[in-house]
């Protein structure tokens, strides 16, 4: 009988292993996640830790957001915590007074406000950030709910004007871009129509006012 040979093993070893990383794409984005997680955790997190309890006098109660009117466009940020794998999560206020945001579990939710807030810990914290111009966000909160279902998976990828392969920030970006013209992002390279939009970015956007900042 003749014996397959090493290298012939070897690419059957390296076939399954593609053919797993195909069939488990969410997984390797949490790792990915996680592994963010572990090093921020390792060199930011004390500081940030010491940091969120100074905030934490400043902040409002949940039940403050809770019974908030927000409007459509405006945006639900969490800074990176435990619960959104240390990388922050933002979601967006629909014309219906839904949150969508992109999510590995989902890839994409559409969830009521308070729903939507028991996905994260005690502790998390929340800001919420509203577009100077009251029109662009109610055209961003129409393009989300039109858009939403085409998302079709987490993907932490570079190519900004895809919409099946999203991420949360990735999609508030193009709810913005793709309707008033609109860069929350602000970077040069995003001309290229490649990059990350990480949330932070967003956070710091000159075209955003902040509404107010909470804790759980």
């Amino acid at each position: 009988m003749k014996k397959s040979s090493p290298s012939g093993q070897s690419i059957t070893f390296i076939q399954r292993l593609l053919n797993h990383m195909n069939k488990k794409p969410i997984a390797w984005s949490k790792i990915y996640l996680a592994t963010a997680g572990a090093l921020h955790r390792l060199f930011v997190e004390g500081r940030r830790n010491r940091a969120a309890a100074r905030r934490k006098q400043q902040d409002m109660p949940l039940s403050a957001l809770k019974s908030m009117k927000l409007e459509p466009g405006d945006i639900v940020y969490t800074p990176s915590s435990e619960s959104t794998y240390y990388a922050g999560h933002m979601g967006i206020i629909g014309l219906d007074g839904k949150v969508y945001h992109v999510h590995p579990y989902g890839p994409v939710f559409a969830d009521t406000l308070d729903w939507y807030l028991t996905r994260f810990y005690e502790g998390d914290r929340f800001i919420v950030f509203r577009s100077k111009l009251r029109q662009v966000g109610i055209g961003a909160a129409e393009w989300v709910q039109e858009h939403y279902k085409q998302v079709k998976f987490y993907r932490l990828q570079t190519n900004l004007l895809s919409i099946e392969r999203n991420y949360c920030s990735k999609f508030i970006y193009q709810a913005y871009k793709f309707t008033s013209g609109l860069d929350l992002w602000g970077r040069k390279f995003t001309k290229m129509k490649q990059g990350f939009i990480y949330p932070f970015r967003i956070e710091r956007s000159s075209d955003l006012d902040v509404l107010g900042t909470f804790y759980k």
